[in-house]
């Protein structure tokens, strides 16, 4: 390669390749987050090995801040900051990010969804090789409801690490990339390490992603020390299950003292899952959204999506809260919003991570099924149906809802009523046990007659049970006494009207 002898660097116009398998012409989604690693702008004239669409199905875009709105995206519908680039003689900025619908040179279209062949992407121009570090300025426009994202490259022919970047002091530490072999994002947080869809620290050449101003007048700086031979473990730019034929290596990452849940929903639509976590262990973290820790959500089209609600309503696929000060009893509750591309069976995961105090129980709430289920150990799942594309107030992560004794080894059951009085037939208990299990329920009235009765219907890991007591009919005090499987006998005082 042409360089300067006196210091190494390398001078004049060099060609970068990256190269695209086709997966035998079975995927589809190509949009790829791309960027070049030139010195000065690049016209678009200086790329080959695949179509540019221009006119009828336009298949590059950059993004505009100042134009963006709130729309996270859909298989039909995009942020209108998205700006369609329109002719070959226009160029990409450096360190400028750019959206491309990869469909090949021939043998496919922009609209066919499938990429006929394998490409190889070439582009050429001089690399920022002069030892200096590389500046991107970032927009935000205050006017808007959604400010401050920008889609940004990685400007040199190496990949870099997120960490060794330099931020402005209103600019967000995470950053936001497409997935292709998920359809899906990912987040990675270089102040916490906390990432989501598997993401990790490394930015390879020739990928863009986006970062977040909170403020006017801020950038990112990324220097020729952020260059490292490490290999992202992650297919962002190639997609999945296609790999290098060599063991990639991993950037070590700090391991911050977290306390946290690590949620997963798959389903319909694509096969990976699409993860959330919730961390309680930041004592400056609030239930609101803290730009420095938590992360939105992206959204999700081609799966199984999630997210939690913080506060304000923001949908989130990082939050981060303040620690639980009363293990055991103080609780917590937060909101799940789960989507698919189509109805049917779901299944939802939690597990814990990190320093988790296991005095404090994790239950899920199903308040379309009525069913509340607690974490037995360190993991949770539940299988249901989705009757809706969008599952918004179904779901709820509950922390402590069932108080269970802190004494765990010798806790009996720890028993109370959803709702007392109660109305009707319907009783809805929640009685959690650290060992035994329900077996038989009987109603009387409070000088002793026997009212109504019957057995559990039973649910791994089920904490919530609807007992139906028709002879309830009279309004009073009546009692409740449930029999567990180990010979235990529960009380419970039930007042109807």
């Amino acid at each position: 390669l042409p360089h300067d002898p006196a210091t190494g660097n390398i001078t004049g116009n060099v060609i970068v390749e990256r190269w695209m398998n086709s997966a035998s012409g079975t995927r589809s989604r190509q949009w790829r987050l791309v960027g070049f690693p030139y010195n000065a702008a690049m016209p678009l004239t200086a790329i080959s090995g695949m179509s540019i669409d221009f006119t009828t199905n336009r298949s590059m875009m950059y993004f505009n801040e100042s134009g963006a709105d709130a729309t996270t995206g859909s298989s039909t519908i995009r942020n209108a900051g998205y700006i369609s680039f329109t002719s070959s003689g226009q160029q990409v900025s450096v360190g400028q990010g750019v959206a491309a619908w990869l469909y090949g040179n021939s043998g496919g279209t922009a609209s066919a969804g499938t990429l006929a062949s394998d490409l190889t992407i070439t582009s050429s121009g001089a690399l920022s090789e002069d030892g200096n570090p590389i500046s991107i300025a970032l927009s935000y426009t205050s006017t808007l409801g959604n400010p401050g994202w920008n889609l940004v490259s990685n400007p040199f022919a190496s990949s870099i690490a997120w960490s060794g970047v330099t931020r402005t002091a209103n600019v967000e530490p995470t950053i936001y990339r497409w997935n292709p072999a998920s359809a899906n994002w990912t987040t990675r947080n270089t102040q916490t390490s906390i990432s989501t869809g598997g993401a990790d620290d490394i930015i390879e050449s020739g990928s863009a992603f986006f970062v977040r101003a909170s403020a006017s007048a801020q950038s990112i700086t990324i220097p020729q020390s952020a260059k490292t031979p490490n290999a992202t473990g992650l297919s962002h730019f190639v997609r999945a299950p296609f790999r290098l034929d060599i063991t990639p290596e991993r950037a070590p990452s700090a391991k911050p003292k977290l306390a946290g849940l690590r949620l997963k929903a798959s389903g319909q639509g694509n096969p990976l899952p699409d993860d959330i976590y919730i961390d309680l262990s930041r004592e400056d973290a609030t239930p609101g959204y803290d730009q420095i820790y938590d992360a939105e959500s992206m959204g999700r089209s081609s799966g199984a999506g999630l997210s939690v609600r913080e506060r304000d309503g923001r949908p989130c696929a990082v939050q981060f809260d303040a620690p639980i000060r009363e293990a055991g009893t103080e609780k917590r509750y937060y909101p799940l919003t789960v989507t698919s591309p189509a109805l049917g069976q779901t299944r939802l995961e939690i597990a814990t991570e990190g320093d988790w105090n296991s005095m404090n129980s994790v239950s899920l709430i199903d308040t379309k099924e009525g069913k509340t289920i607690l974490m037995q150990g360190a993991t949770l799942s539940h299988n249901f149906n989705m009757t809706s594309k969008k599952e918004e107030g179904r779901f709820i992560l509950a922390i402590n809802h069932v108080k269970v004794d802190k004494n765990i080894g010798t806790a009996g059951a720890q028993m109370r009523l959803l709702g007392n009085p109660v109305t009707g037939e319907r009783i809805e208990l929640l009685l959690a046990h650290p060992t035994a299990r329900p077996s038989r329920w009987e109603l009387s009235s409070i000088n002793g007659a026997k009212v109504s009765e019957g057995q559990f219907e039973l649910r791994e890991g089920n904490v919530q049970y609807r007992l139906m007591a028709p002879g309830m009919r009279a309004p009073g005090l009546y009692v409740l006494r449930v029999e567990l499987d180990n010979g235990e006998v529960q009380t419970i005082k039930v007042m109807h009207k």
